[in-house]
C-alpha cells in the first residue's frame, strides 16, 4: 500500500512539474513584430515592412488565392496615392497570440483603418482583422479580412468624374 501511495505521489509531483506551453498571450515577440509591421505600413517604410515576412510567405486578403509580400506591397503602394492620410485608430486595437493544437503560432490583429480620400476629403473607417502565422519570428502566412466596398466605390466615382471633366 505504501508503495502504491509513493508511486501515486511521485506521479502527481512529476505532473505538477511538467512544463506547459503558453497557449494564449497578449504580449510576445511575435506581437511586437506585428506591431512593427503595422507601423511600417502606416509609415510607408516598405523595406522594413517586407523584412517581417519569410521569403516564401503566402498572403490572402479577402481571397482564397494567395500572393507574395512583394505583390501585396505593390498593391498598397498603388492604392496609397488616393489618400491624403491613412492610419489605424489607437482606440479598440487588439493583438493576441495563440499556439494552436498543431503547435503553430498565430497572432491575431483587430483594428480600424481610417483613410481620407485626397480628392474628395471623404473619410472612411474600415474594421480590419489580420491573422499571421509565424515561424522563427517571421510571417509565413497571412489572412486579412476587411470590406473596401465603400471606399472603392468612392474612388471609382471620383475617377469617373475626373474623366468626364477632362474629356
Amino acid at each position: 500500500m505504501k508503495k502504491f501511495l509513493y508511486t501515486g505521489l511521485l506521479l502527481v509531483l512529476f505532473a505538477a512539474c511538467k512544463e506547459t506551453t503558453v497557449r494564449y498571450t497578449t504580449s510576445s515577440p511575435e506581437i511586437d513584430v506585428t506591431k512593427a509591421l503595422v507601423k511600417d505600413y502606416v509609415d510607408g517604410n516598405w523595406q522594413r515592412w517586407a523584412s517581417h515576412y519569410a521569403d516564401t510567405a503566402k498572403i490572402s486578403h479577402n481571397s482564397v488565392e494567395s500572393i507574395t509580400p512583394k505583390q501585396l506591397q505593390a498593391s498598397f503602394q498603388n492604392d496609397i496615392p488616393n489618400y491624403s492620410n491613412y492610419h489605424f485608430s489607437d482606440e479598440n486595437i487588439f493583438y493576441e497570440m495563440i499556439v494552436d493544437d498543431k503547435g503553430d503560432t498565430w497572432v491575431y490583429f483587430w483594428g480600424t483603418w481610417i483613410a481620407t480620400l485626397k480628392d474628395t476629403n471623404q473619410t472612411f473607417s474600415i474594421p480590419v482583422h489580420i491573422a499571421l502565422k509565424f515561424v522563427n519570428n517571421l510571417i509565413v502566412e497571412e489572412y486579412g479580412y476587411y470590406s473596401r466596398t465603400e471606399i472603392d466605390a468612392a474612388i471609382l466615382e471620383n475617377d469617373a468624374l475626373k474623366n468626364n471633366i477632362t474629356n
